[in-house]
């Protein structure tokens, strides 16, 4: 069940020891005040306890009354180390206020313990983190005594230390650590490397913070809840209540018990909260089933019964069994029930087979009534014995090692882990398998452990049980991230600060318009993904309305960026000549996804793109763009992983010029984790003229391979005739190689030109294969190719005539990349003589062109570089 760790700060229709409050100045109106107090001189506010953080100049005039919302110690201001916050949010110094005692008011609560923080900002370190060797509470000096928050660093979790100094003597030292939380915790129960003072920290009195001065020991001590509680105005579980004032999981700020009417589990102890109302202490967790803080008075328990909270509307049946009989809807939900006795039966829900007996004689499911326990913790009805089987645990992939993932590998590990997860259920009490380093954690919620665990599974090395941890984590690694950089493999903090922290979801898509899609542990009991909604505004989709905190798992390169949703261009489908906007892609699949890379023309000039189309359902997917420009400069960019199911491209920065070499753009895609076939398109700039006769192709091509390779000057096409020897029947192949290279001869980093004749064997032949991959290498080299074709098979030309043949130049290709360095060609781009444009062409058409079908002895004609 999702149980919800945050400090509940809402409205109470009764106040107890707080003063009605007739004007309307407060801000907020929820929570208890104390007063009216009259200020002794004009008092300026401050932003924190330290009398030089000035925020508001004489803010309370002489005379003026004031009331508190808390008191706590902080730096010493007229000879009084008290501190007083108002109800309009400023920390005055208590010594300027006539509270009618130099102390604590008495009934005023601690301000750190109801979430209130006002310890000077300035001054300290941030060193850490530092593990905790157990649970530690948090403590308000450096007193082991002076608890305020229990547990406020879990078993497993790590802390951050601003300062330290000496105090009482705790786990066998004088040394204690102020954490960057505000919380005072014993040095020896934190692991720091050494016994003493750690390096570059200060002394917490050198910066004015002082571990030793009065606390407030009746200011109030937080605890957590394990169920959702009403608030009450009396002792009675019939008295008048605040309905679910308090959720399941939150800390609550207890000011002082009392015995009262016997409430659930046997117990008659109540604690009184900062908000002035009485919950029955059974369910909240302060170590013990006695008082454990001072009595609020000196009344005697009432009352008896073992009575206890049924978690939802419960059918009351004649057996043990779900299949009995039943009263239909016996106990509601959020009733209490009087159980005589437990006994083992027939499993019911969430892998129990535990069954409570009620007073009513009639058997319920005890895995939804909340007696703090997954077993019998009552006398046995009956002996029968505890039957096998039922739900196991689930399980999860062993975690790496920290820091074995490379930080760019990172989030698409985080998003894979979540993704991975979905579906996977609670059981018993809050049971899940993410505890630290994937043990099985019952008892407490599990939102910040997930989350937890999917950065374990990419190298990072934390545990945060609360989740406001997380941005403590991120404000001390410099991984705070703004709503508008939200990334896939960040965390989200749902509520209002650190100490109101309410839940925690793993980011694992970013939509362009910003919108969000989570995948978040404990949300309804389950591993679940939610999504997706506005990270301004979550409470339109989500059950929390307000993110106060996001957080990165690293520091990402500036090649990192969000998916986009451009849709493919044309592929010269009319076969009217490549138009800007117009792609050379090359495509692959895998099962339930459809991916394409993409150059796409302007003029000249080039961007990469790389689709990913989800066929059928959501996946995790990760981009990456490697481009080499005609210049030689590379650029990188990676399209984070994501988890979606619509249409999705990752682009390129700019367009670059093709013109004086080969732009090369290799495209990789990770799918669900792996990596798939690299896609590789490569283009050139060819642009030469229209050839001026019907057979001057061949001169034609040759001068626009030339002033492609930057040949000055050039020679006219009848010039180019002339030295290939072309007739009324045109040129051969051989002269264009031999003219090609005596052109070139001389030239720094130019290969020479090769002509091959090769027989044709079938369009799947080796022998095809090995002509493209030709081709192909050529263009790799930044040298265009020259091919003879047979006009009938050229896709945009009206020719029938089996004996014309036709030059083309080959400008450009796209294909699958293979591990043995060769390709699985898609297209070619083409530049045509006849009519100065440029065309894509298919593998099949290519073959089509230059098998010379129908001519004895002759096959696939090319000039290529090698």
């Amino acid at each position: 069940m999702q149980r919800v760790l945050a400090m509940t700060v809402s409205a109470c229709t009764a106040l107890v020891a707080a003063v009605a409050i007739t004007s309307p100045a407060q801000a907020d109106p929820t929570f208890p005040l104390y007063g009216p107090y009259p200020a002794t001189t004009a008092i300026d506010g401050r932003g924190s306890m330290d009398p030089n953080d000035r925020t508001a100049t004489d803010l309370y005039l002489s005379g003026e009354q004031i009331y508190l919302r808390c008191q706590d110690s902080g730096m010493t201001a007229g000879g009084s180390t008290i501190w007083d916050y108002t109800r309009e949010g400023y920390w005055i110094p208590d010594a300027y206020v006539r509270t009618g005692t130099s102390g604590f008011v008495a009934g005023v609560p601690r301000c750190l313990s109801i979430g209130i923080n006002g310890t000077p900002s300035g001054g300290g370190s941030n060193s850490g983190p530092y593990p905790v060797k157990f649970a530690i509470d948090g403590r308000g000096s450096a007193d082991p005594n002076d608890r305020i928050r229990v547990d406020a660093y879990p078993d497993g979790s790590s802390l951050w230390v601003r300062c330290q100094d000496y105090g009482v003597s705790a786990g066998g030292s004088t040394l204690w650590i102020y954490t960057t939380d505000g919380y005072w915790v014993p040095d020896a129960y934190v692991t720091t490397g050494t016994s003493g003072r750690i390096t570059g920290v200060p002394l917490c009195s050198s910066i004015g913070i002082s571990g030793g001065v009065a606390t407030n020991p009746n200011g109030g001590t937080q605890f957590k809840i394990r169920a959702t509680l009403n608030g009450y105005f009396e002792k009675s579980l019939g008295a008048g209540n605040v309905w679910d004032k308090y959720g399941e999981g939150s800390y609550v700020t207890v000011m002082c018990q009392a015995y009262g009417e016997v409430n659930y589990g046997g117990s008659a102890i109540w604690d009184m909260t900062s908000d002035g109302l009485w919950i029955p202490d059974f369910y909240v967790i302060t170590g013990s089933s006695s008082l454990v803080m001072r009595q609020c008075d000196s009344d005697s328990p009432s009352g008896g019964g073992n009575r206890f909270l049924a978690k939802t509307t419960l059918n009351g049946y004649y057996g043990k069994s779900l299949t009995s009989g039943s009263v239909v809807d016996k106990y509601p939900g959020g009733s209490y029930l009087t159980i005589t006795c437990q006994a083992y039966g027939e499993f019911n829900y969430g892998g129990s087979a535990v069954w409570d007996k009620t007073s009513d004689g009639l058997w319920v499911p005890d895995f939804y009534v909340s007696t703090g326990s997954v077993d019998i913790i009552l006398p046995r009805c009956d002996s029968d014995p505890k039957p096998t089987g039922g739900p196991g645990n689930p399980t999860v992939p062993t975690t790496p090692s920290p820091g074995s993932v490379a930080s760019s590998n990172i989030r698409s590990a985080i998003v894979n882990a979540a993704y991975g997860q979905l579906g996977t259920d609670e059981w018993g009490d809050n049971c899940n398998p993410y505890g630290y380093h994937g043990t099985v954690k019952c008892g407490d919620p599990w939102c910040s452990m997930f989350a937890s665990w999917t950065w374990q599974q990419a190298g990072v090395d934390v545990y945060f049980p609360y989740s406001g941890t997380f941005e403590t984590w991120g404000r001390n690694h410099g991984l705070l991230r703004s709503k508008s950089n939200i990334r896939p493999g960040d965390v989200v903090l749902y509520g209002n600060g650190y100490y109101s922290s309410q839940h925690v979801g793993v980011v694992v898509d970013v939509l362009p318009d910003g919108r969000i899609t989570t995948i978040e542990g404990n949300y309804g009991n389950t591993v679940k993904k939610v999504g997706p909604f506005h990270p301004n505004n979550p409470g339109a989709v989500h059950t929390y309305d307000n993110i106060y905190a996001v957080v990165a798992p690293v520091a990402d390169p500036s090649t990192d960026k969000k998916w986009g949703t451009k849709a493919i261009s044309d592929q010269d489908a009319e076969n009217d000549g490549v138009d800007s906007g117009e792609e050379l892609c090359a495509a692959s699949a895998y099962p339930g996804v459809y991916y394409t890379g993409c150059l796409e023309y302007s003029g000249s000039s080039v961007k990469a793109h790389l689709y990913a189309q989800p066929l059928s359902t959501s996946r995790v997917i990760r981009g990456k763009l490697t481009m080499i420009d005609s210049a030689g400069d590379l650029t990188l960019n990676t399209c984070q992983a994501a988890y979606y199911s619509n249409d999705r491209s990752c682009d390129g920065p700019s367009f670059v010029s093709t013109t004086g070499g080969t732009t090369v753009l290799q495209t990789g895609i990770e799918i669900d984790g792996g990596w798939k076939h690299t896609l590789r398109v490569a283009s050139m700039n060819v642009n030469g003229e229209q050839q001026q006769t019907g057979t001057w192709c061949g001169p034609t091509a040759l001068q626009a391979i030339l002033k492609s390779l930057g040949k000055t000057p050039l020679d006219t096409q009848a010039g180019y005739a002339a030295k290939l020897g072309t007739d009324s029947l045109g040129t051969n192949p051989w002269d264009v190689r031999d003219v090609l290279n005596a052109e070139l001869a001389g030239r720094s980093g130019i290969k020479s030109y090769v002509y091959h004749d090769y027989a044709a064997e079938g369009a799947s032949s080796d022998k095809w294969k090995l002509v493209m991959n030709k081709l192909a290498r050529s263009v790799d080299l930044s040298q265009p190719a020259a091919i003879v074709v047979q006009a009938k098979d050229i896709p945009w030309w009206s020719n029938d005539d089996y004996f014309t043949m036709h030059y083309l130049v080959v400008q450009g290709y796209s294909g699958i990349k293979n591990s043995n360095g060769t390709y699985d060609i898609d297209k070619f781009i083409v530049w045509d003589p006849a009519h100065d444009d440029h065309h894509l062409v298919t593998a099949s058409q290519m073959y089509s062109m230059t098998n010379m079908d129908g001519i004895p002895g002759q096959g696939h004609m090319i000039v290529v570089a090698e």
